[in-house]
């Protein structure tokens, strides 16, 4: 059971966030996209970079400002629908921002973005532009998943067509028609009177120019766009073998699933997020082993999924094994940055350890993220209840209490708060108001 002190709550609690500026440049993009202002967001986005990288420098070298302009706009909107699906275009907005433990390349901010009923932890990766900002990509935390590098993944392997074989055979073709005119009327030129001669130079000369024409135009736009753009629908390559994969997992078709898990990471998909999904489907399915497995397959390069780690902790906090839960949760939170919920499961691994005083800073910050209002004493609550201790939970919900802010009803039915669901401190809080009414 966690032992709070009072003191130590409220001195930790004192302290103000202070958002850096990478952080407040973030916050305030985000908020305008998810509250259906996209377009701020959309012209910061460091989509040249994306593609220069993904097309390779030669190539994107080689296009022109308007093949560049218009492959930027597709990977920018496809950036946009990977961030905020429709389904989840709910008004929403920043439930959270923290600065992350380090910021290797740039300076990063983490934001929690709350999108319907859930939210979603990103990692922006910013950089100064001037005055002004720019988001060099932002990344889904748990998965791993760069969500500019799979925008550009979108295109396809072959987004660009060179123009040189088609159009080398299309001159080619045209001087075959310039020639076969020539010769035509190097052949019938001496049969004809000299009068008929000048109709049958007339004659030949439109399409003989129209030939020429063709070929000089050919060669001047290949010289001048050597790329012609195909773009493929928005989808990766792997998304429609995961979501086959998922669902197969999903109705306890193991061979099915493998085999589908296969297709997808030999189309390109990323091994560490993959992992990641099969690992959660796994837990989903009450299968702790399979989940295990996976998740430890999900952290190992080239494309670690950091969420694995947290996963991992909450495992075997499950099975009571706190030291390690402990490792676990400490490399998560080392890869992927603080957020609430692995703040709250870090503070319950530390309080069973008997490590009281780490516990409440764990909880303080978690509260500092989402702020001391509602929400805070709420999530305060929350960890107290999962780490046993009722009198932790009652004091933090107190205050909404006395304000009329507490729904004593919805806490009944939480099932956050059933491991204190029999503890008599906890029963006499939650009755505190019949007994008031009889009173």
């Amino acid at each position: 059971m966690i032992q709070f002190s009072l003191i130590a709550s409220l001195a930790l609690l004192g302290s103000l966030q202070v958002q850096t500026p990478a952080e407040t440049a973030a916050r305030k993009l985000a908020t305008a996209a998810v509250q259906g202002n996209p377009q701020p967001l959309l012209e910061a986005l460091d989509a040249d970079s994306w593609l220069e990288k993904g097309l390779g420098a030669p190539t994107w070298r080689a296009l022109t400002r308007r093949q560049r302009d218009q492959l930027a706009a597709v990977v920018r909107q496809r950036f946009l629908g990977m961030l905020l699906p429709r389904q989840a275009a709910a008004p929403g907005g920043v439930a959270w921002s923290a600065e992350p433990p380090s910021a290797a390349g740039g300076p990063d901010a983490l934001l929690g973005l709350r999108l319907g009923n859930k939210t979603l932890k990103t990692r922006w990766r910013m950089r100064r532009a001037g005055a002004a900002w720019r988001v060099r990509d932002v990344v889904l935390s748990d998965p791993g998943i760069p969500l500019g590098e799979a925008a550009v993944a979108t295109l396809g392997p072959r987004p660009l067509r060179p123009r040189r074989p088609q159009a080398r055979s299309d001159v080619l073709a045209l001087l075959a028609g310039l020639a076969i005119i020539v010769l035509v009327v190097s052949l019938a030129a001496p049969r004809l009177p000299v009068s008929r001669r000048k109709v049958l130079y007339l004659a030949a000369l439109v399409p003989a120019f129209l030939f020429l024409a063709g070929a000089g135009w050919t060669t001047v736009r290949m010289l001048a766009e050597p790329y012609a753009l195909q773009v493929p629908p928005a989808r990766e390559p792997w998304r429609m073998s995961e979501e086959l994969a998922l669902r197969a997992q999903r109705e306890g078709h193991a061979d099915q699933a493998r085999e589908l898990w296969s297709r997808a990471m030999a189309e390109g998909a990323p091994p560490g997020p993959i992992a990641y999904e099969i690992g959660l489907a796994a837990r989903q399915h009450g299968d702790a082993a399979a989940a295990r497995q996976a998740f430890l397959r999900a952290l190992q390069p080239p494309s670690p999924a950091p969420g694995a780690a947290r996963e991992l902790a909450a495992i075997a906090a499950e099975e009571k094994d706190f030291p390690e839960a402990e490792r676990e949760i400490t490399r998560y939170l080392g890869q992927a940055g603080p957020d609430p919920d692995a703040l709250s499961l870090q503070a319950v691994i530390l309080a069973n350890l008997g490590r009281d005083a780490e516990a409440v800073r764990a909880v303080a910050e978690a509260r500092r993220l989402v702020g001391d209002g509602v929400e805070g004493a709420e999530l305060e609550a929350r960890i107290r209840a999962r780490a046993a201790d009722a009198a932790g939970a009652v004091a933090a919900l107190r205050s909404l209490a006395k304000e009329g802010l507490l729904d004593r009803d919805a806490l009944r039915k939480d099932p956050a708060y059933l491991p204190i669901a029999t503890d008599p401190v906890w029963v006499k809080f939650l009755n505190e108001k019949i007994e008031g009414l009889r009173d």
